[in-house]
């Protein structure tokens, strides 16, 4: 599944973006996106900003891959018009990330991905040629997604230590249970890449409401990035091997979620 590999891309962005500008050369770039945002809802307090996201190849293969605003989008504004620009080309996606002054950006800190309707909910995209250098695209971004106002809590247990050729292990929740790539985007509630003890006792800040999937990933060094496996999820007591589907209320702090890892799920150890 190609969004796995999206699931371990991003948890260093921030430094990236406050590093980088969106100048990829010296030369001019000779095409424009404009894009025309609405906001709904109330920025999260601990908002440090905003950035525009655009992706040649979605998911990318490398983070230089990427195009961005070079400083935060206003915040605070119910709308808000940016211009990016950049080469000619076809661009897979475009999308506002959205970062916190408390802990590192994560995949699940998407404010806006706008999707494709006619082709398989996939990202929505869209070509600068020399006949159309210019494009222009509404985004909708609810600040609801990224207020945070509950937690939820366990400790994993692994059925071993961890293999030596291992890259990233991650705990992740979900509003529903992923089944196709871009719903391990689109479905990502909060996500924690530090994983690397036994037992590891993660807490997750999360929006209140339903979640489906709690689970932990593994990724191997020296693969293609689009080999995150799932070694364990947090499971129902009345049907084991089933994930337990359950609802945080705001203000709450959910405990006691804890899940069994099994390393013998991984396919094709080295």
């Amino acid at each position: 599944m190609k969004a796995k590999y999206f699931l371990c891309l991003f948890p260093g962005l921030l430094s990236f973006l406050s590093s980088c500008s969106d100048d990829h050369g010296l030369a001019p770039l000779p095409g424009r996106l404009l894009v025309d945002i609405k906001f709904h809802g109330t920025p999260p307090a601990n908002t440090q900003g905003i950035y525009l996201i655009v992706t040649p190849d979605f998911p990318p293969h490398a983070i230089n891959e990427l195009f961005h605003s070079s400083n935060s989008l206003p915040i605070g504004l119910d709308s808000v018009h940016t211009e990016i620009d950049l080469p000619l080309g076809h661009y897979d996606a475009i999308s506002l990330w959205w970062y916190s002054n408390d802990t590192k950006s994560n995949l699940a800190d998407v404010l806006s991905l706008p999707l494709d309707i006619n082709n398989n909910l996939l990202p929505l995209g869209f070509d600068l040629t020399t006949a159309q250098p210019q494009h222009q695209m509404n985004l909708v971004a609810n600040w609801d997604k990224v207020n945070r106002d509950a937690s939820i809590e366990g400790t994993i247990y692994f059925n071993g230590p961890f293999p030596a050729n291992t890259l990233a292990t991650a705990v992740a929740a979900y509003r529903y249970k992923p089944t196709v790539s871009v719903e391990y985007l689109t479905f990502l509630k909060s996500i924690d890449f530090s994983v690397g003890t036994n037992p590891y006792h993660f807490k997750l800040p999360v929006r209140n409401g339903n979640i489906e999937y709690l689970a932990v990933f593994w990724l191997p060094e020296n693969s293609n990035l689009t080999e995150f496996q799932t070694i364990g999820v947090y499971e129902n007591p009345a049907q084991p091997g089933e994930p337990a589907k359950f609802r945080v209320k705001a203000g709450e702090a959910l405990s006691g979620l804890d899940i069994q890892a099994d390393w013998s799920k991984i396919v094709n150890p080295q």
